[in-house]
């Protein structure tokens, strides 16, 4: 059984819901009469949106991968980090939001490190026999294969509009804008340091890397590639759009 995992746009957002309503309270006295300035004219208006997240790659713009030859130039093309053996798009999250706790795992991310003496593009030992330091590319199909939590945001307005003669009338807004207060949250970090100083040439004798994630990772920073967990891969630190904001407005209409 294969699973098949098709590259999406960073601006591709499967599910997309509107609700607008518009709802106004009947008129209980005319519009002329004293009472009826008070009790007639109101409104009620509203916008809900509920959508799917923003899609987002695991990325690494310091040359750990597409290193081929020392090059550490690759942030212009963002190189995604792939997943690691036995790790799936769904098992590689955690289940959190990403603001206490990571929303990534750390250990289902890997280096694409070619072997010593590897054939690149068809150049048979294109890697010297002696590099453990090169990675390569890895396939569009694991690009944007996660996406942020739903979005969603409720906005409410109540307006009273009274006429004052047969061409003017003042119009009174009260609006809220995200009522419930509801946080929609940003795509976590999604960006590691695996080069971590940007090397473009190793020192002679220095580690390649060392396991990535769990007790086996580098934090001395003597090798020359470090696990994704020391950036802060999966943490959120961003939300998108205001809290709750309300606002008044007064109006002549004419």
């Amino acid at each position: 059984m294969t699973t098949s995992i098709r590259p999406v746009s960073y601006t591709h957002l499967t599910h997309v819901v509107n609700f607008t309503y518009l709802y106004q309270l009947p008129n209980f006295y005319g519009e002329g009469t004293f009472k009826g300035r008070f009790t007639d004219g109101w409104a009620i208006s509203g916008l809900t949106v509920i959508q799917s997240g923003q899609p987002y790659s695991v990325i690494d713009y310091t040359g750990a991968v597409g290193s081929i030859f020392y090059g550490v130039n690759d942030g212009i093309i963002n190189p995604v980090v792939p997943l690691a053996p036995g790790c799936t798009p769904k098992s590689a999250l955690t289940g959190k939001n990403g603001v206490f706790e990571p929303a990534l795992d750390a250990n289902c991310f890997t280096l694409p490190l070619l072997a010593e003496g590897a054939t690149v593009d068809g150049q048979v030992g294109a890697i010297p026999t002696n590099d453990p330091y090169e990675t390569n590319f890895i396939s569009q199909k694991e690009r944007n294969i996660f996406r942020q939590p739903w979005q969603k945001r409720a906005d409410i307005s109540i307006i009273k509009t009274t006429r004052v003669n047969d061409r003017v009338a003042v119009r009174y807004s009260f609006d809220i804008f995200n009522v419930f207060n509801t946080p929609s949250f940003d795509i976590p970090i999604d960006n590691v340091d695996q080069n971590i100083n940007f090397l473009g040439t190793p020192a002679v004798g220095q580690p390649a890397t060392l396991a990535n994630g769990g007790q086996n990772c580098d934090t001395t920073f003597t090798a020359l590639y470090v696990c994704p967990s020391l950036s802060g891969l999966g943490i959120t630190n961003k939300t998108i759009g205001s809290s709750r904001q309300i606002q008044m407005s007064l109006s002549v209409v004419f």
